[in-house]
């Protein structure tokens, strides 16, 4: 309702007050950004969205972490010469770096 009420004082409003002067024309948006503000009011109608944002949240992690499952990932990544070791040191957190080069440590020894 809140939102309702703005648009029909900034529709009917012939000038801003207290900006030097400056008339309302001057800061009319256009029929896309109305378009998308009328999009971001429909979203914001819904009363609680956070379940589905924690429940993707969830899934990412979960498929995030299936790379823990296989030593595969990062040993391509260490012989990729587009990322080596110094992309996945500077991107993996430390325990992860450490647990997955004496993965490809046992593999390198194996071979």
């Amino acid at each position: 309702q809140g939102v309702n009420r703005f648009i029909q004082l900034a529709d009917d409003s012939d000038e801003v007050l207290n900006l030097q002067g400056k008339s309302y024309g001057a800061f009319k948006l256009s029929a896309e950004e109305w378009k998308k503000l009328e999009l971001m009011h429909n979203v914001l109608q819904f009363a609680d969205f956070s379940t589905s944002i924690d429940s993707g949240i969830n899934n990412l992690c979960k498929w995030y972490h299936k790379i823990d499952e296989t030593n595969v990932y990062f040993i391509c990544l260490m012989l990729d010469p587009n990322y080596k070791i110094a992309y996945v040191k500077s991107k993996w957190e430390p325990c992860d770096f450490d647990k997955g080069m004496r993965c490809l440590q046992i593999v390198f020894d194996k071979y």
